[in-house]
């Protein structure tokens, strides 16, 4: 996968308050950090991180204060529980010839058969699966033909191809499934319990006449 460089600005000031101006001129505070060496606090434009989006399992070439250029990969980005924009972002540097962990996109590939003729539904059960590569091999995705799978089949982890990096999600696990329609009569099944209610409410009402006719 090419390289994507990203700009970002090393900065001094941390904590809530420092973070919460930061997002309110338009930029996401951020650590970057690598084994052996100490965490750099940083921050990067809003609409530079909107730049690289789908983009998050390759190889970045990190530009510190337009200077210091660095390899790294987006370790996490967290968050806005209600607004589900960004607000911090983890950069994990990378060694050259030192493998690394990380997770990538499975993607699923055509039309199921058991969509398209059975009246079936697809399941896209897991959609990420940890990987171990060089980070110059780190794939863009993996992907997986579900043409071919009927009602009641699946895929599993252990059914998934890659070059060059080792799959470290268990190979149990079920990647995507082809369910049965789901066929409910509740609705028929209330219906008649109105019915039924209804039908025992008139002879109470007729019974509490009668009593006060007597």
């Amino acid at each position: 996968m090419a390289e994507i460089q990203l700009n970002v600005e090393t900065r001094e000031n941390t904590g809530t308050q420092a973070a919460k101006k930061l997002r309110a001129a338009e930029k996401i505070p951020g650590i970057f950090y690598l084994r052996g060496s100490k965490n750099i606090p940083i921050t990067i434009n809003r609409a530079d991180l909107h730049g690289i989006w789908g983009t998050e399992s390759g190889l970045l070439d990190i530009i510190f204060d337009d200077k210091t250029h660095k390899k790294a990969v987006i370790r996490d980005i967290q968050y806005d529980p209600i607004k589900g924009s960004p607000i911090h972002i983890d950069l994990m540097g990378i060694k050259k010839g030192e493998k690394i962990k990380m997770n990538v996109a499975v993607q699923l590939i055509g039309t199921p058969e058991g969509v398209k003729t059975q009246g079936g539904i697809l399941q896209h059960i897991l959609r990420e699966v940890e990987v171990e590569c060089l980070p110059s091999e780190i794939p863009s995705s993996i992907d997986i033909d579900v043409s071919e799978l009927n009602i009641g089949d699946n895929l599993h982890v252990s059914d998934l191809e890659a070059e060059n990096v080792t799959i470290m999600t268990d190979m149990a696990s079920v990647i995507a499934a082809v369910s049965a329609p789901r066929i409910s009569e509740e609705p028929e099944e209330a219906e008649e319990v109105e019915e039924e209610e209804e039908e025992g409410a008139e002879p109470e009402v007729l019974s509490k006449k009668s009593e006060d006719e007597e």
